[in-house]
C-alpha cells in the first residue's frame, strides 16, 4: 500500500515542527510538502527553519523547499500548525480545494 502524501502548514513554527517530528518514518504517511510564511518560502527547510525541538530536524524534510500555504501542494492531506489568527482563511482555501 502506498503511503499517503501529507503537507504541513506552518511547518517552520513549533507546532509544525512537532507535526514533522511525529510524521517522520510514519508507516502510513510521507511528508511531501511544507508550507510557511513568506519569510521562509523558496528556501530548503533546513535553511528556512530554526529547529526548536530536541534532536535534529528529520533528514527527509531537510531538502524540501518551503512553499506558500495555499493550494495546490504536492500532497493528499494537510496538517495545520498555523497560528489561529491566520489559519481560518488559509484552511478554508484548502477545504474548498478538496
Amino acid at each position: 500500500m502506498a503511503k499517503i502524501r501529507v503537507g504541513i502548514l506552518g511547518a517552520t513554527g513549533a507546532v509544525g515542527q512537532r507535526f514533522l517530528q511525529l510524521l517522520d518514518r510514519h508507516p502510513q504517511f510521507a511528508v511531501t510538502a511544507l508550507a510557511a510564511s513568506d519569510r521562509s518560502q523558496g528556501r530548503p527547510y533546513v535553511e528556512a527553519c530554526t529547529w526548536r525541538l530536541p534532536g535534529d530536524p528529520p533528514s527527509n524534510a531537510a531538502a524540501l523547499v518551503v512553499q506558500a500555504p495555499e493550494p495546490p501542494l504536492a500532497c493528499d492531506l494537510v496538517f495545520s500548525g498555523l497560528p489561529a489568527d491566520v489559519a481560518g482563511p488559509i484552511e478554508t482555501g484548502f477545504a474548498q480545494a478538496g
